[in-house]
């Protein structure tokens, strides 16, 4: 039973050290990747612009919730509105 275990065991470290090495490799080939092609991702304005409205979009939902929020407090009552979110 013993030898079968620490055969697994040196099975299963030889795996974590083959992946590490390969995933090493991986990141150096990306990392020169884009070293060498810095400026050639397509639709940068268009995912730049849709960045923008999202976080547009999550400004506009928290402001409404405060102003709900608010509206609540001042009214001391449930208006019958469901909450937002």
């Amino acid at each position: 039973m013993w030898p079968n275990y620490y055969l697994l065991e040196a099975r299963r470290l030889a795996n974590e050290r083959t992946i590490d090495a390969e995933l090493a490799v991986l990141i150096h080939e990306a990392a020169e990747y884009r070293r060498a092609h810095p400026s050639t991702e397509p639709n940068v304005p268009r995912r730049v612009g849709a960045r923008l409205a999202l976080a547009a979009s999550r400004a506009t939902l928290r402001l409404a919730r405060t102003l709900d929020e608010c509206v609540a407090e001042a009214n001391g009552a449930s208006n019958g509105a469901a909450p937002l979110g």
